[in-house]
């Protein structure tokens, strides 16, 4: 998957004939400590405005202050990976302020929920496999996280491996080949591009522009 053609729809179920222009975005990325966002996150927003002629807003978790909010009708995509608190938790609250402030804004499932974007990555990450590879994601505890881990790692075909345990385990696995399932830079891909691991996913090219495509595609 590289591209989202005009044959085939990724929201079906969003079409909406009576929307007069399309919708203003905000992103919901994790960032960094203080508010800063990673260099990948930030031309991603500027492809996506530059694609969709309308705005385009990241919200930053770590940052003390969010966005004002768009005048017209928008989406709010959480591009967070995994189903813990942010996802849960964080992201309701965040459209409860928006609609607070008398925003008309729609919720949409966070990224690593979307069948679409881990059969990306699984394209994506193919070249890079082996018998040894291992994916490492970030730690997570609870028995729905549990059940998310094990779907995943069934339908990529690869094991997965908390970035909290990653060091034991290469001590008894040093062949082991770590492919971290991070968007941007953080501690944990920094960590591991010294046992020779990938980018983070952002960074390959296919992921990015599929991830494009797809939110491009949003009416």
């Amino acid at each position: 998957m590289t591209t989202v053609s005009s044959t085939f729809d990724p929201w079906p179920l969003l079409r909406n004939d009576d929307l007069r222009c399309q919708r203003a975005i905000r992103l919901v990325v994790h960032g960094r400590s203080g508010g800063v966002v990673p260099e990948s996150l930030i031309e991603l927003q500027k492809s996506l405005q530059q694609r969709r002629q309308a705005p385009v807003q990241l919200e930053v978790l770590t940052a003390d202050t969010p966005p004002v909010s768009p005048e017209q009708a928008s989406w709010l995509v959480p591009l967070l990976l995994w189903p813990g608190s942010h996802a849960r938790a964080d992201v309701l609250e965040i459209r409860q302020r928006m609609q607070r402030e008398g925003a008309d804004v729609d919720l949409l499932p966070f990224l690593g929920s979307w069948q679409c974007w881990w059969a990306l990555v699984a394209e994506a990450l193919q070249p890079f496999a082996s018998q040894s590879s291992v994916l490492v994601h970030h730690p997570l505890s609870s028995e729905e996280a549990d059940s998310f881990l094990l779907e995943l790692s069934e339908r990529m075909g690869l094991p997965l491996l908390s970035f909290d345990d990653w060091s034991d385990y290469q001590k008894s696995h040093p062949e082991a080949d770590p492919l971290m399932l991070a968007l941007a830079p953080n501690r944990m891909t920094e960590a591991l591009s010294e046992a020779g691991g990938l980018p983070p996913l952002l960074d390959l090219a296919l992921i990015r522009q599929g991830l494009i495509d797809l939110l491009a595609a949003l009416p």
